[in-house]
């Protein structure tokens, strides 16, 4: 599945902006919308421990949640607040 298509499937509003990027061997999830914004760091470590999808699929939920929570306002350089997702 592609990543937009898993984007729509975690429910995110359609004002809201997710994208990932790499970040060494982790991903980055970044959540914006309207001046407000997060970011979700997946380690290779949990991609590795739980397979692509599942580790993608949660890492997505968790940031939705944040979104549905209401994402803090954006730096003014644009930089996002980084949220901490702990698992096990």
């Amino acid at each position: 599945m592609d990543f937009q298509a898993q984007v729509r499937a975690a429910g995110f509003p359609e004002d809201v902006q997710v994208t990932v990027r790499p970040d060494g061997g982790d991903r980055v999830f970044r959540a914006v919308g309207h001046g407000t914004g997060a970011e979700l760091r997946l380690t290779a470590e949990a991609v590795r421990m739980y397979g692509e999808g599942p580790a993608t699929a949660a890492a997505l939920t968790q940031l939705r949640k944040a979104v549905e929570a209401g994402l803090p306002p954006l730096g003014a350089d644009g930089v996002a607040a980084h949220l901490t997702f702990l698992g096990d």
